[in-house]
């Protein structure tokens, strides 16, 4: 049995009680901000008792703490990434690169890219922490802020998506 299967089983466990649905959805969300390198809209399909509107707040929540995390995690990796990127002219190339893809797009750039369904949110989360110029370009309150927002958004885009195709998502 594979993660997926697994993941998905505990949750259909837990669907009928809304606190720890809630909780688990928070978690998951935390977790897939930080080390996960997949989606959360598939947590959106279970919790039949919780109304949708709560799991749009609790994922957003979840993604703003986990990008808390990750733009620290990112402060402290930015400097052995810059001494790597004067070593290796190739690397160096990409690091530019990322620097001003985050200046050039910012906090706008940060929600456009985080609210796109089945989207990872590790990899653009990490860029956008690590190439941040010493946590100059971008503030850790808005960097919080647009992960909230971004979160809940994403969420409303799945459920208007299905809405639309005459889908119910729960």
């Amino acid at each position: 049995m594979d993660i997926f299967q697994v993941l998905w089983d505990f949750l259909n466990q837990v669907q009928g009680d809304a606190v720890i649905y809630s909780i688990f959805l928070f978690l998951y969300s935390v977790a897939a901000a930080i080390i996960l390198p997949i989606p959360v809209e598939f947590a959106l399909f279970v919790g039949t008792t919780t109304p949708f509107w709560i799991k749009a707040l609790v994922l957003g929540l979840g993604k703003a703490v986990g990008s808390s995390a990750v733009f620290f995690i990112g402060f402290e990796l930015e400097g052995p990434i810059r001494r790597w990127s004067e070593r290796w002219k190739f690397f160096g190339k990409l690091v530019k690169f990322c620097e001003w893809f985050v200046m050039k797009l910012r906090y706008i750039g940060l929600y456009i890219l985080l609210s796109i369904p089945l989207m990872s949110d590790t990899a653009v989360l990490y860029i956008f922490s690590l190439f941040n110029k010493e946590g100059k370009e971008l503030k850790i309150k808005w960097f919080i802020v647009v992960n909230f927002f971004a979160g809940v958004t994403r969420a409303l885009i799945v459920y208007g998506v299905f809405e639309l195709l005459g889908w119910k998502l729960v």
